[in-house]
């Protein structure tokens, strides 16, 4: 005889099966790629927020001139969501760019600023391929298309506005102070008449730059880090004259920041009116744009040399 007791617990578990198996086929179908989407929009805003943060991190370090070190953390791959555990990924890469200026003495020495960039590029996207960089002090939205759009301006118009300005990034790049002595004269009789002048006793510079470091290069899908190391080194020497030079092939008008404001320092010097000093500069740089520009002294004078030079790394 035949006996159907265990035909209904079967069928039973059969529909239960067929109706886990619909669930999960529609959650992986329909759900999973907007929701790979929603984590990978999440991810890339993140990515945007550290390189923001990060760029405003090396404005700051211009400004201070002092040593230190700081970093940003971030993951390279993002989308990965409940029961897709799949990431994408990504690239650090820092790289060296143009040469700035430099201060040089009459032995040939040259004391340079360049500058570097830095960029985030992104693999097997689950949303749209785009990636970040960071260069000439503004952070760049790049698309695969080979677009790219500056973040913290309307367009790029206001981009080469931000660094033709007196009060930017490349105007603090070199800075200068001066000290000086009176000089007091004698009549025939040895009695000291009063101030004749005053001559120029030393001279400050500071010239900041940004290098690659050793550890430049970071893919994968994990947790990268992007750091900053500022080392300031000092020199100092007796020194008859100084010269500067602006390098031409420095883009998006920067060059013509550099050399506006060395020689805005410069005519500060110049209308001091020092005796024992002559300043090679223009009073109307609009006119004389790359030009000559250089001190003179007419007896050695102290120089110090202090090069602030921030290393961006990435790993």
């Amino acid at each position: 005889m035949k006996n159907d007791d265990g035909v209904a617990p079967v069928v039973a578990g059969l529909l239960i099966l067929a109706v886990i198996v619909t669930i999960m086929s529609v959650y992986f179908n329909t759900y999973v790629p907007s929701l790979k989407e929603e984590a990978e929009i999440e991810h890339l805003s993140n990515v945007e927020k550290e390189f923001l943060s990060f760029s405003s991190d090396l404005e700051n370090a211009v400004w201070q001139k002092s040593d230190g070190r700081l970093s940003r953390n971030f993951e390279l791959g993002g989308g990965d969501i409940f029961l897709s555990s799949l990431k994408s990924g990504g690239i650090l890469e820092v790289e060296e760019d143009s040469d700035l200026f430099g201060v040089i003495n009459t032995t040939g020495t040259l004391y340079n600023s360049s500058l570097a960039k830095f960029s985030y590029s992104s693999l097997s996207n689950f949303w749209q391929e785009q990636g970040y960089s960071w260069q000439y002090g503004y952070v760049n939205l790049t698309t695969g298309y080979g677009k790219t759009t500056p973040l913290q301006f309307a367009d790029m118009n206001e981009v080469l506005d931000d660094i033709k300005n007196s009060s930017g990034l490349f105007s603090s790049l070199f800075d200068m102070e001066y000290r000086y002595e009176p000089v007091f004269q004698k009549n025939e009789s040895g009695y000291y008449t009063g101030t004749n002048y005053l001559n120029c006793s030393e001279v400050n510079f500071f010239v900041t730059g940004f290098n690659k470091g050793e550890k430049s290069y970071a893919s994968g899908n994990g947790v990268a880090m992007l750091s900053l190391e500022t080392a300031v080194n000092s020199v100092h020497f007796n020194e008859t004259a100084i010269n500067f030079t602006v390098y031409d092939d420095v883009s998006s008008g920067a060059d013509i920041t550099l050399w506006k404001n060395i020689n805005s320092k410069l005519n500060l010097l110049k209308n001091e009116n020092f005796n024992n000093v002559k300043v090679s500069c223009y009073s109307n740089p609009d006119e004389d744009i790359g030009k000559i520009l250089g001190i003179q002294f007419n007896n050695p004078v102290k120089v110090n040399i202090k090069q602030i030079q921030l290393t961006i790394s990435a790993y």
